[in-house]
């Protein structure tokens, strides 16, 4: 639990991050391979689920430069909530609703 999400610390990928809104003041979950950041008073299942499939991603690639490799190029092209990987992990995320 953090107070606020922390930016990445190279200048580039933080621009793009905030460029692309996948940083912001309404930004309530960051993972970065198996650190998952959670802004305080956001928790909930669903957000950590959602966090925890984001992991899945980055083991399956095996890196987070493979993972950043596929989806910043995703968020730039068709925005954060339309990515596959943003798709992908809000799926895992109600399944758990559903499995409850």
């Amino acid at each position: 639990m953090v107070s606020a999400i922390p930016k990445p610390a190279d200048p580039l990928l933080a621009q793009a991050a905030i460029a692309t809104g996948l940083l912001g003041p309404n930004t309530a979950g960051l993972t970065l391979f198996y650190g998952i950041f959670i802004k305080t008073g956001t928790f909930s299942r669903t957000l950590l689920a959602h966090e925890c499939r984001h992991v899945h991603q980055y083991e399956e690639r095996g890196s987070i430069r493979a993972f950043l490799q596929e989806y910043i190029p995703q968020i730039l092209t068709v925005g954060y909530a339309s990515s596959s990987l943003e798709q992908d992990a809000m799926a895992a995320a109600a399944s758990i609703l559903v499995h409850r």
